[in-house]
């Protein structure tokens, strides 16, 4: 299971030194290569030279490059057609909201969406409705999760937008996107997805999965860091999303003369980007991808699932019952393990005393979710510490 990439990456995390950290679907901590791409940002940012473009300022114009490269190359990973179907944006709510809030709705339209999406998804469908559009809001009956099948249940001839988490941040759940996807474009519907919780730990091809928009930050999975996210958006939606915010940037202009603002290029989903975007953020996307490239999503993936079972399948023979499922086409990285009713901070804290960290989940669950530097003994320390735990009770 340990192969020489995972103990490499281990070295560049300091939190593998310090705990078995099974949290990576709440935050990666942060790794030396990112303190790297920052120092590079600020060398790059007093840099100037009688020959460098100016582009905004002294050292824009390595920033700039830098900026198109990341693009680029996040484009790739997604599977995207290509950079101009790429916005960069502040977080992932933004994101959403941008593909959300962009669109024109007609008198009675409405969004569906699940009670039990995580804030960012939720919060901008329920914006909306200052749009004019309501929000149909799907109750799941797991409890924990809504279902494709549930969510096109409460689609009608008037839904304009199905939004959706692509792995579910409270249950570690994976829904059927495709099928979510290729049922709403039989009914015009477009599907917009927040992926933070899948990205870089199970491979995702955009086109593959037909959605037509896409948001998330980096994290997580993607093994950057926080204080940018993005937004895909597939060539069909990208005419018929508008700028949320007026700004200018490389696709969008104001005529003086006219007095009005101009879209350069209806197709550039640089448009809906808000003025000054998080170059330094940027700089450390760019880091992780290229090491997602050295390494090979393929391999991250299969470590993942590798991971994840032995930790599964570890709790189970300790006597635990396990809410998410362990089906490998609606899993990713992380799952639920339950607890007695009111005892998940009290089993949380526990195994945190020592020194595993997990998060506390909802409906009595503690929430265990594996990183691609997880290794063997990281999960020999997560069923030690569980082992006591059930023995203390």
């Amino acid at each position: 299971m340990e192969e020489a990439w995972v103990k490499e990456l281990r070295s560049q995390f300091p939190v593998t030194e310090k705990s078995a950290f099974f949290d990576i679907a709440y935050e990666n901590c942060g790794a030396d290569y990112m303190e790297r791409a920052i120092e590079r940002f600020f060398r790059d940012k007093a840099d100037l030279a009688p020959d460098m473009p100016k582009m905004g300022g002294g050292g824009k114009g390595r920033v700039v490059e830098v900026v198109a490269s990341a693009r680029k190359k996040l484009a790739a990973f997604l599977g995207a057609p290509g950079p101009k179907n790429i916005a960069f944006t502040a977080n992932t709510c933004q994101a959403v909201s941008l593909a959300v809030m962009g669109l024109h709705y007609r008198p009675g339209d409405n969004i569906v969406v699940g009670a039990m999406e995580h804030v960012s998804v939720l919060m901008p469908c329920l914006q909306a409705r200052k749009l004019g559009v309501a929000c149909k809001v799907v109750d799941g009956a797991s409890g924990l999760w809504v279902t494709a099948e549930e969510l096109l249940s409460a689609v009608d001839e008037h839904t304009r937008v199905v939004a959706v988490s692509y792995v579910q941040s409270g249950s570690g759940y994976r829904i059927d996107l495709k099928k979510l996807t290729e049922e709403c474009h039989k009914r015009g519907v477009l599907v917009v997805t927040d992926a933070i919780q899948v990205l870089g730990l199970v491979e995702t091809d955009v086109q593959a999965l037909g959605v037509d928009a896409l948001a998330a930050s980096g994290y997580k999975g993607m093994l950057a860091m926080e204080g940018m996210g993005f937004l895909y958006l597939s060539d069909a939606m990208l005419p018929q999303v508008e700028p949320v915010f007026a700004c200018y940037n490389a696709a969008m202009t104001v005529d003086r003369e006219a007095r009005a603002i101009r879209c350069l290029d209806a197709m550039d989903a640089r448009k809906l980007e808000a003025g000054t975007i998080p170059f330094s953020s940027i700089y450390v996307l760019e880091a992780a991808l290229d090491l997602f490239r050295h390494i090979g999503p393929a391999r991250i993936a299969a470590h993942i699932s590798q991971c994840f079972e032995a930790a599964y399948r570890g709790l189970e023979a300790l006597g635990f019952r396990m809410a998410t499922p362990f089906d490998a086409k609606r899993r990713c990285a992380s799952f639920l393990v339950c607890t007695e009713p009111g005892r998940e901070e009290a089993m949380a804290e526990f195994l945190q005393r020592r020194n595993v960290y997990v998060s506390t989940g909802k409906n009595s669950t503690v929430r265990v979710s594996v990183a691609p530097f997880t290794n063997q003994e990281d999960l020999r320390r997560l069923l030690e510490a569980a082992k006591a735990w059930r023995d203390s009770q």
